[in-house]
């Protein structure tokens, strides 16, 4: 049949070997610059530290990880098909031992350079190791270090003699195919493990139409579970009990699976306060502009600002009110100084949540 003759002649066409190594290993390869990983492939390094963080914590749990992809190339040396970010993130972790030592940085600065793999990471409190915060390889304990070092990950790789189109193929369905969930979807699946009743509620408050019509996201983002995300923001960011430690990613994760475990309430007052909140909003700035800068889409800066300190004023205002302190906010150095660059920094974060509390209260 053709068919079995198609398939008996593109399996001749890859080439693969499996096979397991060590940290130690891996990271060596690419000191001695066996390991490639092309500039514009390694600009796609997105974790952040949280992230960062719980993959190192994983190994020392003895979690497991899925495989990294490399193909050998024509010299013999290897490249990076998939497994970007875990590869960048324990070349970032041993930073110092692979460039040498860097210059000390500040801690908004540590924030900034949080992808710059040449920066030494020092961790954040991971979810089960609370207390690998503000280690670094240099000062985790050297029993640590080692079990870092000589956890072990499988590889497959595709050898040379496969065919460049095979190679990239192979590259675009392991980098495209799929549709990836976004971090309130994810966020969503996981909590109901917890508890039901408030990734229930969440969701019934995102249908609220004049809730999504202060907002006006657009379709991908409505799609994705935006509008849930912009809601557990403002609930968290107001009713969470933890500081903000983290990125605001780890954040909501720990505020949702908090609440779907029953240990904060949506209660009817609560969930009559973020329509009534909305309400106004949308009343006094229609089709989501309270939330953009001219020219500009939907911006989770600026909603930090208005939503959370409408959110704890409500009862103070009125629209005619709020449409002039919105106005006099868009021109104030106050609200230049908590956006722009920078701007998810803890400290610009925080002081958002402050202004808006302030500024919508006087």
């Amino acid at each position: 049949m053709k068919i079995i003759e198609e398939v008996e002649s593109h399996r001749k066409e890859i080439f693969t070997d499996t096979y397991t190594v060590t940290w130690r290993e891996l990271i060596g390869q690419y000191k001695d610059g066996d390991l490639i990983i092309d500039p514009e492939y390694q600009r796609l390094f997105r974790w952040d530290i949280d992230q960062q963080t719980q993959y190192i914590e994983s190994i020392l749990l003895n979690i497991p990880s899925p495989p990294i992809f490399l193909a050998r190339n024509n010299d013999g040396r290897f490249e990076v098909i998939d497994g970007l970010q875990r590869i960048s993130t324990m070349l970032k972790f041993f930073a110092e031992d692979i460039f040498g030592k860097q210059p000390a940085t500040l801690d908004e600065v540590q924030e900034l350079e949080q992808n710059n793999i040449r920066t030494p990471t020092r961790l954040a409190a991971a979810p089960f190791l609370r207390s690998l915060e503000d280690f670094t390889a240099a000062t985790l304990p050297e029993t640590l270090i080692r079990t870092v070092k000589y956890a072990r990950i499988t590889i497959i790789l595709l050898e040379k003699e496969s065919s460049r189109e095979t190679r990239y193929e192979v590259f675009r369905r392991l980098n495209k195919l799929g549709s990836p969930l976004s971090d309130q979807e994810i966020r969503n699946c996981t909590a109901r493990l917890l508890g039901k009743e408030f990734p229930a509620q969440l969701r019934a408050l995102a249908n609220v139409q004049v809730i999504r019509s202060a907002l006006t996201l657009n379709e991908d983002s409505e799609r994705s579970m935006g509008v849930e995300e912009v809601l557990l923001r403002m609930l968290a960011l107001s009713y969470s009990e933890k500081p903000l430690k983290h990125q605001i990613r780890e954040y909501l994760d720990d505020f949702m699976a908090f609440a779907a475990a029953g240990k904060f309430r949506l209660t009817e007052d609560i969930q009559q306060r973020i329509e009534s909140t909305f309400t106004l909003i949308h009343d006094a700035l229609p089709n989501g502009s309270a939330f953009r800068f001219p020219n500009q889409g939907f911006s989770t800066n600026l909603y930090d600002v208005v939503a959370t300190g409408v959110f704890q004023n409500a009862e103070h205002l009125n629209a005619t009110s709020l449409r002039d302190k919105h106005n006099a906010l868009m021109n104030s150095p106050e609200l230049r100084e908590v956006t722009g660059a920078g701007s998810n920094t803890r400290r610009k974060l925080q002081g958002r949540i402050d202004l808006g509390r302030s500024w919508f209260g006087n």
